[in-house]
Order: structure tokens, then C-alpha cells, then sequence
């Protein structure tokens, strides 16, 4: 095998979240990218949504390495799926794949399990010379023989040694409007729905200073965020940084950064943060329940929460809340509790998050043993959808008082409570919050309604159709989604009548799914047709859709110069 030219992706959820606006990728593949251009290689970065990315593009690699997240891994495993069926290896990688190992060797060749710093050079070492990875830390793979190996996971990484990350490699660098940058590794801390220490470790690995500070250079005078799971976690090593940055004027337009309620104790670290140009901090408060908070292992309590808001506030600092809603302890009086709390200790924006059971943690394990989660689509893990049964609430009950809890903080009579707190950029952000949510929920309101029927029962409604003696149509109708079964020869006069009547039992916002696996198309024309319209149903709905053969589909795409399909797709 010779492989010169790789691309490595990181894909975006594609649904709205509370962070889509921001343009910050993440920094395992830059740094991987820096490693591999120093050998050599030709490397290319992109970050975007799958939707963004043209096929033919993609097709021009002799590599494809994908990162992963929970909520992005089907996004990894589209992508994953057409580049497999041309023959270009593709490696899988992230917390995702990390865990779920079989599952994403479904769409990969290989998968690099934990930190790849070092073992992704690795892997790409035995493949060109056409060895098996057998000896390579934490890659996962399917010898010759289909048995299923699994590496032992890789040393936790001295990071001190890890290369710069190089963003300028991304192919779309221009659009990155926040830069981050990582000081330290691992958190000391055991929150029972967080996967950062299983990736990462409880161990608090730390860059030297001075590797910190040639970094920052580089963006003097832009926006940055501090990408660490605790900036603060070790206050010294924290305040010598900010002292450097001062003293040596390597300050950006803007910062933020993740930070732990306590840090707000800190006063000689809150003046430092504040002489440095912090604008926000990222705080996980997560609750204000007592119980909740100890069975979350969060160790504090309200008393320091509200204290947290009002010291930071003390120094100009705006504070984003970070909560989660649904734990065990939690009830609907809990989440309506929670806002009021949010608007009386005037926090300038929040994140209502609802409790994630991300594969990995405590959590997941918990309620998969106990029966509790409702689905297993990865899409939905994300916060923003429920995905278990809650213990005091239903489903729906936990989904729309979410909605609500949103809605009311960021109600309009609220935009201006803290511009004489914190100042106008407060007003700013909420207004995006403001913006965010409606967009949200209109995007997402069926999901939402598809809690509420899954309870109700709804009986199926199917109707049959024959379309011009070319196709026969069954559409099935249940709950908040729509099935359509197609058969035949797919004209495409058929499928414009086929498109009108779909669209006449058509709601807006539902799951449709559509069944072309016996279906015959004539001409690209018919595929073009066929692939503009479902993507436009995806802008507005989740559709799945079956193919015959993911060949044509890939065939079509390339020779059109056109992008990945919004919708999913799968062969039968």
C-alpha cells in the first residue's frame, strides 16, 4: 500500500445545537496533521458539516481518518460508508469509536481507540509497508481471517511531547472564528455522566509554559478558548500562565474557558483572568438540587454556585451556566426551580442540557443494565433530546419542560437584565440564545411530538398506490412517522407523481423513511432527481432512505461534482 495523500475529517452534528454558531474544531487532528505533514505526508484537515463535503473531492485521498464524537459518529459513519466503497481505507478515531469499537469497524477498516497522538503515525507505518497493525497500541481491526483484534489501549501520552496542533491545515481555515488552544489533559474529578476520564484519564497532564505561550502567538489579538476540561484545575501553573500572557502582551481580542465553581474562591485568579482579557467563563454547575449533585459526585453545593456567579461577576467576567436536567433525583419542579435560580442570580447565558448516557460512563452503563434508554440512535445524544427514561418525569415531560426552561430564560423581557452587569455583549448573547432555541425547536419540534405518540400508541394508517404502472407505493403511516415502501422502474414521471403524494400525507418536522431498495433507476437523470428531492425533504425532517446499490449512488455524486446527501442512507 501506498499511501501519500490522507484527509482527515471532523464532522458536525447536523442538527442545531447550542453550539452551532461557533466555528472551533476540536484539536486531535490538527495535532495529528502537524505530526504528519513533519513526515512527510500530504495532509488536509476539514471541519463541517457531511452535507458541506463533495464527493469527488473526497474520493481524491489514499486515506480517510474520521474523528468521532457520540452525537457525530452516523455524520463519520455517511462519509465512512462512501469512501469504504471505493476501496480507500478508512480509520476511525475519537470517543466514540473508542468505545464502541465493533460498531464502528461496521464502516472503517481500522479504528485508533484512546489517545492516537503518537499510534496513528503508527498504523500508517505498517500499511505502507503492507503489515498488519498488530503491534500498534489501542488499533482495533478484522485480520485476514475476520477475527476481531484489539489492541491493548496506548500509555496515557506525555503531552509535553505532542506537536503543536497546526490549524492552518484545514481546508477551510478561513471560517474558523474561534481558536483553540489545550494546556493540560485529564480531570481529578469523577462525574458520573462525563467521558472525559475514561478517554483521558483522572491524571492532570500539563504542556510547560513556555509551549503554552509560543502557542498563543499565534493568535494574539483573536478570539481564543482554552479548551482544557478545568483550566483552573491547578490555580499556580493557571496564574503563572495568565502573568506571562500579561507580562509578555500575548493577549487575545477575546477568551474563554472551562472552569469548575470553585475557581471563583480565587481572587488573585480572578483579577489575572480579568487583566487578561477573559470574557466568559464555562462553568459546569450542572444543578441545584443537593441530591442531584451528589449523585452527579459534582462535590459543591448551591451555596458555592451562587457564589461562583456573583464573584465573577464581581470582576466583569460573564458566566455561561452549564446544567443538566434529568437525573434521578430531579422532577419538573426541579427544572422550573433551576430557572428561576438562573434568572435571579443573573448568569448571562445558560446551556439546559438534558442528561446524555454517553457510551463510556457510569451513566450509560446504569441505565442500559436497568432497561432505560429508549433508543440507541447516536444522532440524538446531544443534549437536546431525550434518550431514557427518566425516573420522576416522563420522557415528554423532560423533553418539553427543557423546551420551556429555554424558552423562559431566554424570553425577551429578559435579553437586557444584565447589561448593567456585565454589559452589552450579555444583551448580545442572549440574543443569539434567543435565536438559537426558536431555531431549535422548529427544526427539532418533532422529536418532541414523536415522544408524546410513542406513549399514545397510535395505530399505523398504510395506503397503497400504483404510479403510471411503473412503481408500487405503500405508505405506512405511524405515530409521528412515515414509512414509504417502493417498488419498480422509477421513471421520472413517476417520480414526480410519487413525490406529490408523498408530500400530501407529508407533516412537517416527522421521521420519513423511505424503502428504494427494489427500486430499478434508468438514468442518472432519475438518481439526481431522486437525491435533490430528498435532500430538500432533510432540510425540515429526519429521512432515511434504503438503496439498492451505494455504488450508483457514489458513481452519481461523483460524477457531478455533488456533495454528501443530507439524509441518511444504508444498502439492503
Amino acid at each position: 500500500m501506498n499511501i501519500k495523500r490522507i484527509l482527515l475529517i471532523e464532522p458536525q452534528a447536523a442538527a442545531s445545537h447550542v453550539y452551532s454558531l461557533v466555528r472551533m474544531p476540536r484539536l486531535g487532528l490538527p495535532l495529528l496533521g502537524a505530526q504528519l505533514k513533519e513526515l512527510g505526508y500530504q495532509v488536509n484537515l476539514l471541519y463541517g458539516k457531511s452535507r458541506e463535503i463533495k464527493v469527488a473531492d473526497l474520493l481524491q485521498n489514499d486515506l480517510v481518518g474520521i474523528s468521532t464524537t457520540t452525537s457525530t459518529c452516523k455524520e463519520a459513519y455517511k462519509i465512512a460508508s462512501i469512501v469504504r466503497n471505493r476501496g480507500i481505507p478508512v480509520v476511525l478515531g475519537g470517543v466514540h469509536a473508542t468505545f464502541m469499537a465493533e460498531e464502528a469497524l461496521q464502516y472503517a477498516d481500522y479504528v485508533c481507540r484512546g489517545e492516537a497522538d503518537f499510534t496513528f503515525a503508527q498504523l500508517l507505518e505498517c500499511l505502507n509497508r503492507g503489515e498488519q497493525p498488530y503491534q500498534v497500541p489501542g488499533v482495533s481491526f478484522y485480520d485476514q481471517e475476520q477475527n476481531l483484534i484489539q489492541n491493548p489501549l496506548p500509555d496515557w501520552v506525555d503531552i509535553t511531547k505532542s506537536p503543536v496542533p497546526d490549524l492552518t491545515l484545514f481546508t477551510n481555515a478561513d471560517q474558523i472564528s474561534t481558536y483553540p488552544v489545550l494546556t493540560s489533559r485529564g480531570c481529578p474529578h469523577r462525574c458520573t455522566f462525563c467521558s472525559v476520564t475514561q478517554m483521558f484519564g483522572h491524571q492532570y497532564r500539563c504542556r510547560s509554559v513556555q509551549q503554552v505561550l509560543a502557542e498563543l502567538e499565534r493568535y494574539r489579538g483573536r478570539n481564543l478558548f482554552f479548551c482544557d476540561d478545568n483550566f483552573t484545575a491547578n490555580p499556580i501553573r493557571t496564574k503563572t500562565i495568565l502573568k506571562e500572557m500579561i507580562k509578555q502582551d500575548l493577549l487575545p481580542k477575546w477568551w474563554g474557558a472551562q472552569v469548575r465553581a470553585e475557581a471563583a474562591q480565587d481572587e488573585e485568579l480572578l483579577s489575572l483572568m480579568r487583566q487578561a482579557r477573559c470574557g466568559t467563563v464555562y462553568v459546569g454547575l450542572e444543578s441545584i438540587n443537593p441530591l442531584t449533585l451528589q449523585a452527579f459526585h459534582k462535590q459543591q453545593d448551591v451555596a458555592d454556585i451562587r457564589y461562583c456567579v456573583e464573584n465573577f461577576h464581581k470582576y466583569g467576567i460573564k458566566v455561561h451556566g452549564m446544567f443538566v436536567f434529568g437525573g434521578d433525583e430531579d422532577s419538573v419542579a426541579t427544572i422550573r426551580e433551576t430557572v428561576d435560580f438562573a434568572l435571579e442570580t443573573k448568569i448571562d447565558t445558560v446551556q439546559f442540557m438534558i442528561l446524555v448516557p454517553l457510551p463510556g460512563t457510569p451513566v450509560y452503563t446504569q441505565l442500559d443494565q436497568e432497561g432505560r434508554l429508549l433508543t440507541k440512535d447516536w444522532d440524538f445524544y446531544d443534549g437536546h433530546h431525550v434518550v431514557f427514561q427518566p425516573k420522576q418525569m416522563s420522557p415528554w415531560e423532560l423533553q418539553t419542560e427543557t423546551i420551556n426552561a429555554f424558552r423562559r430564560f431566554y424570553a425577551i423581557r429578559n435579553l437586557p437584565r444584565n447589561l448593567f452587569v456585565t454589559g452589552f455583549s450579555s444583551v448580545v448573547f442572549r440574543g443569539i440564545g434567543y435565536y438559537l432555541v426558536r431555531k431549535w425547536t422548529k427544526e427539532c419540534g418533532w422529536y418532541q411530538q414523536w415522544l408524546q405518540n410513542s406513549v399514545l400508541q397510535r395505530p399505523q394508517v398504510a395506503r397503497s398506490f400504483r404510479i403510471r404502472n411503473y412503481v408500487r407505493m405503500q405508505i405506512v403511516q405511524e405515530g409521528n412517522g412515515i414509512t414509504v415502501e417502493l417498488q419498480g422502474y422509477l421513471s421520472s414521471l413517476a417520480w414526480s407523481k410519487i413525490v406529490r403524494v408523498i408530500k400530501a400525507n407529508l407533516i412537517q418536522h416527522r421521521l420519513i423513511t423511505v424503502n428504494a431498495a427494489n427500486l430499478n433507476f434508468p438514468s442518472e437523470q432519475v438518481v439526481k432527481n431522486f437525491v435533490h428531492t430528498l435532500n430538500r425533504w432533510a432540510e425540515t425532517s429526519r429521512v432515511q432512505v434504503r438503496v439498492p446499490d451505494l455504488k450508483l449512488l457514489v458513481d452519481v455524486l461523483e460524477r457531478n461534482n455533488l456533495t454528501i446527501p443530507n439524509f441518511e442512507y444504508s444498502v439492503q
